[in-house]
């Protein structure tokens, strides 16, 4: 289970918007990041254009951004590195369980109290 911050890149930030989806080994992902610098780096190895920016979102922010995608990707790339760093090593988790595993998370933390019982 990735851990926050949660980064994620899109080409516009206005409410709503769908975060970039890639294919990794033919497979759709959305690259998840665990820092901007991580996203920026990555960003900036590719031709994917400059309107992209990476945008740390919160754990509901991530749900509802992969749920917005999940019809069309079925896997969550997390860090990515940059293209040309050799061979590419992605590792991969399903989108749909991650999305079950953040909102068992958000419904656990209703209140906000974190581990406290």
């Amino acid at each position: 289970m990735p851990r926050p911050p949660y980064v994620l890149l899109f080409e516009e930030v206005v409410p709503g918007a769908l975060p970039l989806t890639i294919m990794v080994d033919d497979l759709g992902a959305v690259p998840l990041f665990d820092s901007a610098g991580k996203a920026g780096a990555f960003l900036g190895s590719t031709d994917f254009g400059a309107d992209l920016e990476a945008v740390e979102v919160s754990g509901a922010g991530l749900t509802r951004a992969l749920a917005s995608v999940e019809n069309e990707v079925d896997y969550v790339a997390i860090n990515p590195p940059p293209v040309g760093e050799g061979p590419m090593r992605v590792r991969m988790g399903g989108l749909r369980e991650l999305i079950d595993a953040l909102q068992q998370n958000q419904e656990d933390n209703l209140f906000g109290l974190g581990g406290l019982s």
